[in-house]
């Protein structure tokens, strides 16, 4: 049999739960859209990581320590030779050369072109290197294939493909199928294996490999480590191969935290929501509560009710939430994964994998916060008198005696977010400036009640309101004024939404504006190529000096620049060096400083041994113009005396550029990464182009775009990277809005009584349904102006401090008020469509059940 308290909650919250099923559905999809947003982002991060650190594990097979160039890219093979005598103390080592190259000739699918020794100690291959049949990886150009290649280009044994290579197609013949298993399983399956001989030939880097894998015993790692670090030069690392994704961990936490934090806005809004539905649920059977109470319930058994009532919510709306982040998860990895591979690191994702923890993880979460949002009105409940249920407004004076001190916490939390705002980062992470946009957020919502009250008095005793709206605009207004404990719940969660739309708003408009104007400032060559592969996503390709000698002697060319980057360590942070023509640059290139110098004088001041960073590099690193930074080199050490800090906006992990020709010296590297060339006053711009495609053509695939295309390609890179925002504030707005069509709902209900008096006095159905939609026009605009000062507080956090701390990026404000107008007309007629139904059910209220309960 049942027990009394099971029974009570049957009859007094699952009943009633039912009953009132369309606030039940909105609140449980508010909790299930937080909970889905934040366990997509979570599974898109998790899995770019895990992708990324199984492929290490899969080629490093049971390697121990590496032996790997700095910059990612290849050391000289003799280091096998000066290595030798590991082999007395039982290391046995392998060589390996990979590198992201472009699969077809038409293709746009970066893959990894893996050659390894295949007659190494198999134990370097964790896996194998398991195929369907048997081959011959020894052929010339002859190579086995990922799976997942193999089924999506419908490759068999003896397939022909071709590679895109740097700036050069090769050809390859399919010599077997790699299974999903060990090597094959390396980067999704988009792999392509052959032997060190053939991969370095089609590379163009004989005498070269990625890295030497090392199996050394465990005992001796440390003192193995310790000995080649001392012989070898500082541009070359030993380290464990699990410690290169800790490093893109590194490279890519401040992007990933910044997703993650934003997501975290969806499941606050949905806090608000929980915490208005469980108090309407209160307040609507305070009179039961109390008749419950005078037969003898106890508080602690009230509590337990509506506990009950919060924890059903966060079960119900948690496990749709996790399935539903299930199926997001996919369109957040797609979202995320251009970015990653733009600015960070290229690896195919495919689809998210799911870690049972994490979505055990993201149902807590969501529960928690569920359960910890309703204990404000459940401990409200408690403190319900029998006499005291019998009065209407007993909950509003209550509010209303309790407004003044919600004030002063608001006051108090505007306070601890001023202070907040000054603090540095935490370990590189904007710690404190997310405790502050989230004070400034707190304590507008403590202050609502006051502002509501305000907005609403004021609004309530407006004669100028009466004659537009007429006497319907004004007892909705009245009405709102004589709830304010409710509407204001209702507010908050709005200004919440809206201040985040706002907020991202003016940084993505402000981020953008600054990059136009840095793109427009900076990008004054007439043409700009980089080798075909990598505009086809093979970000590591590089172009050959040759080319730039045969454009370089074109007529219509007055200047070519050839610049090379190359990822490096400095001081254990990853960051870029760089080298371009300094002459070139002196004389054509308009560098942004942040002195404000212009080139001319910068140069005029720079020695040999001068070179720029970036801003980021500058704020990272914390080093000024006039410092002396050291970088690691192929040939040791090297002191560069800071020239100037220039603004760049290209990547968050800060370049040190220096001339080419002291970048060639200095480092085994005469590539190009691309190449800007200037053309004469009166040169033809299209018949430049046919000369550069004539002058390379049947020696290297190379890609040009002139300033127009590059700024256009530019902003598409922009917009795709912010492409997750927009939908992360859209989502928050959108939960926000069922938190006012859940009060609606609620004060619809809870004014029935009045609504069937003005029916009795002769109130016709559509006076009603106005009433109820000019108050949710009311909270929309209410919601709109609050949300706007918020959002334009978290704009300069978000610009100053947080973007700054993050990126290391100055952005100049821009605020796009022709956005801002359209938004919040839209959330204007959002806010009336959700007040729709509660008008609808309002004007139902008939008038002589009123009476006679009356």
């Amino acid at each position: 049999m049942m027990n009394l308290s099971t029974k009570l909650f049957f009859s007094f919250i699952v009943r009633d739960l039912f009953k009132n099923w369309v606030r039940t559905a909105i609140t449980v999809g508010g909790i299930a859209l937080g909970v889905s947003v934040f366990l997509a982002i979570t599974l898109a991060n998790e899995t770019a990581l895990s992708k990324f650190k199984e492929t290490v594990d899969v080629i490093s097979g049971k390697a121990n320590l590496e032996v790997r160039s700095q910059s990612g890219r290849y050391i000289s093979a003799s280091y096998m030779r000066d290595l030798d005598w590991l082999q007395q103390l039982g290391v046995r080592m392998a060589p390996m050369i990979q590198e992201t190259v472009v699969f077809g000739t038409e293709g746009q699918d970066p893959v990894q072109l893996v050659g390894v020794d295949v007659l190494a100690d198999p134990d370097f291959f964790a896996g194998g290197v398991g195929t369907n049949e048997s081959y011959d990886m020894f052929a010339p150009d002859s190579a086995l294939v990922g799976w997942r290649l193999a089924e999506k280009y419908k490759l068999k044994v003896g397939s022909i493909f071709d590679l895109y290579v740097n700036d050069r197609a090769r050809q390859f013949k399919v010599a077997g199928l790699l299974e999903k298993g060990g090597l094959g399983g390396a980067f999704s399956g988009n792999v392509v294996a052959t032997d060190i001989e053939n991969a370095q030939a089609a590379l163009d880097s004989e005498g070269k490999v990625s890295e030497i894998e090392l199996i050394v015993p465990e005992a001796l790692v440390e003192q193995v480590k310790l000995d080649l670090e001392s012989s070898l030069p500082p541009s070359v690392v030993v380290d464990r191969p699990e410690a290169r994704g800790n490093n893109v961990e590194k490279m890519t936490r401040s992007f990933q935290y910044n997703l993650t934090a934003l997501a975290f806005i969806a499941l606050i809004v949905g806090m608000f929501l929980i915490y208005n539905t469980i108090t309407i649920s209160v307040i609507r059977r305070r009179g039961e509560i109390g008749t419950l109470r005078a037969l003898g319930l106890r508080r602690g058994q009230v509590s337990v009710l509506f506990l009950c009532e919060a924890a059903a919510f966060g079960i119900v709306g948690s496990a749709l939430g996790v399935l539903a982040g299930l199926g997001f998860s996919d369109g957040a990895l797609t979202a995320i994964a251009g970015t990653m591979e733009h600015f960070y690191f290229q690896h195919p994702f495919g689809s998210t994998s799911a870690d049972p923890w994490t979505l055990i993880r993201a149902f807590l979460i969501g529960f928690v916060i569920t359960v910890l949002a309703a204990i404000p009105p459940v401990w409200e409940s408690t403190t319900v008198q029998p006499a005291e249920a019998v009065r209407r407004s007993s909950y509003e004076s209550k509010v209303l005696g309790s407004a003044l001190k919600l004030s002063l916490i608001g006051t108090v939390l505007f306070l601890v977010a001023a202070l907040s705002a000054q603090a540095p980062p935490i370990a590189g992470f904007p710690f404190m400036g997310y405790v502050s946009a989230l004070c400034t957020i707190l304590g507008t919502a403590f202050c609502t009640p006051i502002i509501v009250r305000a907005a609403f008095s004021k609004l309530g005793s407006s004669s100028l309101l009466k004659k537009v709206a007429g006497t319907e605009g004004l007892l909705a207004a009245r009405a709102l004024y004589g709830a304010s404990g409710r509407t204001s719940l209702a507010v908050a969660s709005l200004m919440i939404g809206i201040s985040m739309m706002i907020s991202l708003a003016i940084m993505i408009s402000s981020f953008r504006s600054t990059v136009v104007a840095w793109v427009d400032q900076t990008l004054k060559a007439d043409i700009w190529i980089q080798s075909a592969s990598r505009e086809r996503g093979s970000r590591q390709s590089r172009l050959d000096q040759s080319v730039m000698n045969d454009i370089k002697v074109l007529p219509s060319v007055a200047a070519v620049d050839g610049f090379v980057e190359q990822r490096m360590q400095y001081k254990g942070e990853p960051s870029i060096v760089a080298g371009g023509d300094f002459d070139v640059l002196r004389r054509f290139g308009s560098l942004r400083v942040t002195s404000g110098e212009t080139p001319e004088q910068v140069f005029a001041r720079m020695g040999d041994d001068g070179c720029f960073v970036s801003e980021a590099f500058a704020i990272r690193k914390n080093v000024k113009t006039g410092d002396v930074i050291e970088l690691p080199t192929d040939r040791g050490i090297v002191s560069l005396k800071i020239g100037a800090i220039y603004y760049d906006y290209s990547s968050d992990l800060g370049h040190v550029v220096i001339d080419r020709a002291l970048y060639e010296k200095f480092f085994d590297d005469h590539s190009l990464t691309s190449i800007a060339v200037y053309l004469k006053p009166d040169a033809d711009l299209e018949a430049t182009r046919t000369q550069i495609s004539d002058a390379v053509a049947g020696k290297s695939l190379i890609s040009m775009r002139s300033t127009r295309e590059l700024r256009k390609e530019a902003m598409r890179v922009f917009d795709r990277t912010f492409a997750v925002t927009y939908a992360l504030h859209t989502i928050a707005v959108s939960v926000a809005l069922l938190s006012v069509m859940n009060a609606l709902l609620a004060l619809s209900f809870e004014s029935r009584r009045d609504f069937g008096i003005l029916r009795y006095l002769g109130a016709q159905r559509a006076q009603i349904e106005k009433i109820v939609l000019g108050q949710s026009f009311f909270l929309g605009c209410l919601g709109n102006i609050t949300g706007l000062g918020v959002g334009a507080i978290l704009s300069l956090l978000l610009v100053n401090v947080i973007n700054r701390q993050s990126f290391g990026w100055t952005v100049q404000l821009a605020v796009p008020w022709d956005f801002i107008l359209q938004s919040g007309l839209l959330v204007i007629v959002a806010a009336l469509a959700a007040g729709y139904i509660p008008a609808r059910q309002a004007a139902k209220t008939l008038a002589p059940e009123v009476v006679r309960d009356e």
